[in-house]
């Protein structure tokens, strides 16, 4: 009995030792770690809730990205993953409640008492199980932990792209405000030309397409600045339409190449996803020692008692279990290997992807600054000796003033190309970070 007793008491330490680890904190650490900004779970600290100062003045992409990580919604709704699996570890570790059973039967006699039958037994089964349940929860843990901090790191790459792109929107429109405008010069004058019958009026039709097309052009920019705007907004968590100030030009480029080896090694160390999918692989093996045989037996053990019709009081251990027989497990197993193929093979396209995307982030990359470096080096040095040449003719007569402008309206329009080839670089920029789990700055220099 008093064995008994003591297995109980071990039942209720081994129910009462789990130990939560602090998720919240490692995945804030982490997202410290590769973008170097700072996340909360139900964060209520002062500088969130002063952020909206922030936006009164110019809005780099750091700051864009810290207001999201702190202001938006769904970032407080990806943390409650982790608060989900974190009730489930408790669960894992708690027995199983103490089944109580009672039989009364009355005898048919006088001069009888009613047969009293009595036990109560709590689960044998829980003993072996509690560490190898606790193991799996740990697990799946740990997977959501890195799941729900890659969700956040999405997030923060997606608002940096936005902001690259809604930055390059508004200059695109400064540059073809200015083409307008050229080009209605240009047009206008072709127009008093062709009164006076300098020009014929194929030309005067075709500078009207010309302008007519600039003018449609501005409408399509300013419809996507309304559409990232507004997309920009939902990721920083603003309910309300705000005017944003952006600075006049991109940041510096920041990338001059590093062998791509040591890119894909970087991801496959760093990937979170990746990290997440081989952590369920290793849940799905330790899910395994929890659907073998001796589990269906479902063993209790623990006291029982009967007061007989004649009044004597009987006392002892009580055990109850199943038989094995026709439900021993074997589908559970079945389908629990059926998973962890399922996640191995999955695993093994991720890493084939992981590899894809570090390759194409990184030959855009160098794609694009090659076209900056040429837009730098010899487009724009051509297109002012261009334009001094052009000036040069038109003082002493030998160029007319539509080709003057025209000139103008060309480089005007190299501007507009080279804001277009920064925006992809930084968009290829961003999509390296993606493919490699962080910022290359903060992780690269943890490589070993």
């Amino acid at each position: 009995m008093r064995g008994l007793i003591f297995l109980l008491a071990i039942f209720v330490i081994v129910s009462s030792c789990t130990k939560v680890p602090d998720s919240a904190g490692c995945i804030s650490g982490i997202i410290e770690e590769r973008v170097d900004q700072r996340v909360e779970w139900n964060c209520d600290c002062p500088w969130a809730s002063s952020f909206q100062n922030l936006l009164e003045e110019e809005l780099s992409v750091e700051t864009a990205v810290q207001i999201a990580l702190l202001n938006n919604p769904q970032i407080q709704a990806t943390f409650e993953e982790v608060g989900i699996c974190q009730a489930d570890l408790i669960e894992a570790g708690l027995m199983s409640n103490p089944i109580f059973d009672l039989f009364i039967r009355f005898p048919n006699k006088k001069g009888f008492v009613a047969d009293i039958e009595y036990s109560v037994t709590a689960s044998l089964i829980d003993l072996f199980l509690i560490p190898l349940r606790r193991k799996v929860a740990m697990a799946d843990l740990e997977k959501t932990t890195l799941i729900v901090a890659n969700k956040i790191l999405d997030l923060a790459f997606d608002v940096e792209q936005t902001y690259y792109q809604l930055l390059s929107a508004h200059k695109e429109l400064e540059y073809t405000e200015a083409i307008v405008e050229l080009v209605s010069i240009n047009s206008e004058i072709v127009s008093r030309q062709e009164k006076v019958q300098n020009v014929n009026q194929l030309q005067l039709q075709l500078m009207e397409s010309q302008f007519l097309d600039a003018k449609l052009e501005i409408a399509r920019i300013q419809g996507n600045i309304v559409h990232l705007k507004e997309k920009l907004n939902r990721l920083l968590g603003l309910s309300e339409d705000r005017v944003l100030i952006f600075p006049d030009a991109f940041p510096e480029v920041d990338y001059a190449g590093l062998p791509l080896s040591r890119l894909e090694c970087i991801a496959f160390n760093e990937r979170l996803d990746l990290q997440a999918a081989r952590f369920e692989v290793l849940r799905l093996s330790e899910a395994l020692g929890i659907k073998q045989w001796w589990v269906y037996t479902e063993g209790r053990i623990g006291i029982g008692g009967e007061r007989d019709t004649d009044g004597l009081n009987t006392l002892g251990p009580a055990f109850s279990g199943a038989i094995p027989i026709f439900n021993y497990g074997q589908a559970a197993r079945l389908r629990l290997h059926a998973e962890l193929r399922q996640a191995q093979d999955r695993l093994s396209a991720l890493e084939i992807q992981v590899l894809s995307e570090v390759r194409e982030a990184h030959k855009l990359l160098m794609t694009h600054l090659s076209l900056i470096q040429d837009y730098q080096n010899r487009i724009f040095p051509l297109q002012i000796h261009i334009l001094e040449s052009s000036e040069a003719l038109y003082n002493v007569m030998g160029l007319g003033i539509n080709q003057l402008l025209e000139n103008k309206r060309q480089e005007q329009q190299a501007y507009k190309n080279y804001t277009l080839s920064l925006r992809n670089f930084w968009m290829a920029r961003v999509q390296l970070d993606r493919a490699l789990g962080g910022k290359l700055y903060k992780i690269y220099g943890q490589e070993p």
